[in-house]
């Protein structure tokens, strides 16, 4: 028996042993790369909500505006939260013109894996919390 012959179906076996191997790998850095993009758009949104609180007139007004830019970047970036927790410090409307303030949000959010990772019917939650600031203008006028 020659070389080659001995060495016949080698290949197909290397394949059939490598192949779930270089399939699970790249599974995990599809999952690793969802992840990030799932927190990515989280802290991004928080961030939004946040300029977005800074430019309002008063503390209602800022708690409304960043539930609502932080549910509608979400919804642009096709991400949907089951459950969300925003905190907004605004007492920054309390303070005078001329002083330098800002506004503080912390929002919380419950991406389930399946939203993250996309595979249907996948169980469990992944818990992100942001905290964003943004100054408001210093001459301003506030209520």
């Amino acid at each position: 028996m020659t070389r080659l012959e001995l060495e016949r179906g080698s290949s197909s076996t290397e394949a059939a042993i490598i192949a779930p191997a270089l399939f699970l790998i790249l599974g995990v850095l599809l999952a690793v790369a969802s992840f990030a993009t799932g927190q990515q758009a989280v802290t991004t949104a928080a961030h939004s909500s946040a300029r977005a609180a800074s430019l309002a007139t008063s503390q209602a007004d800022a708690v409304q505006r960043v539930e609502g830019a932080f549910t509608s970047e979400l919804q642009q970036r096709g991400i949907s939260c089951t459950n969300v927790s925003v905190d907004v410090d605004a007492a920054a409307f309390t303070t005078a013109p001329g002083q330098t303030s800002s506004v503080r949000s912390t929002i919380t959010c419950t991406l389930p894996y399946a939203e993250v990772i996309p595979v249907p019917g996948l169980p469990g939650t992944r818990t992100i919390t942001v905290e964003s600031t943004s100054p408001l203008d210093t001459y301003r006028e506030r209520s």
